[in-house]
């Protein structure tokens, strides 16, 4: 089992499974960073199209937005956000306006998702790569509980630009 598939420099710190350091983790995660209370979503995501298998488990705030969202896979993948994204979920699409998608400031809990509900998230349009995210539960966290959290995972993420699945393998 990888420490969350990223390298310790891509901002993860081995062993911990807290975000720590980056630039663009502060730049594009400061709420998600925050000490919450509430509830939180507990979320697998695979890389689909890829042997050996590729997957990482978030634990991130209910109130996170899917563009929020859209940067913690980022970071739990090692890569850095430079290409268009989309979410489809129940046959809608949030993401970059660049795809005439709808907003995705919409908050994970407003989705009304429940446990084991699956949506697409695609990455890079171009060469896509397609990740399934399943649900596995909200958890309550206390103020002391900082987000988000990478709590588990396998496999070695692929560089960001290397082809898509094909490339790759």
């Amino acid at each position: 089992m990888s420490n969350c598939g990223a390298l310790p420099e891509q901002g993860i710190a081995p062993g911990l499974g807290i975000w720590r350091g980056l630039e663009r983790v502060k730049r594009a995660r400061r709420t998600g960073a925050k000490k919450t209370g509430g509830n939180s979503s507990v979320a697998d995501d695979w890389l689909k199209d890829v042997s050996p298998m590729v997957w990482r488990r978030v634990q991130v705030p209910s109130t996170m937005t899917l563009r929020e969202f859209h940067g913690v896979l980022q970071v739990a993948m090692g890569w850095e956000s430079i290409h268009l994204y989309q979410f489809i979920i129940h046959t809608a699409r949030y993401g970059s306006w660049e795809t005439s998608a709808r907003s995705p400031d919409i908050r994970l809990g407003d989705l009304k998702l429940r446990k084991g509900s699956r949506f697409l998230y695609e990455y890079d349009l171009n060469i896509p790569w397609a990740h399934e995210v399943r649900l596995e539960g909200r958890r309550p966290v206390g103020a002391e509980f900082r987000h988000p959290v990478c709590t588990g995972g396998v496999g070695n993420c692929p560089q960001e630009d290397c082809g898509g699945p094909e490339g790759w393998m």
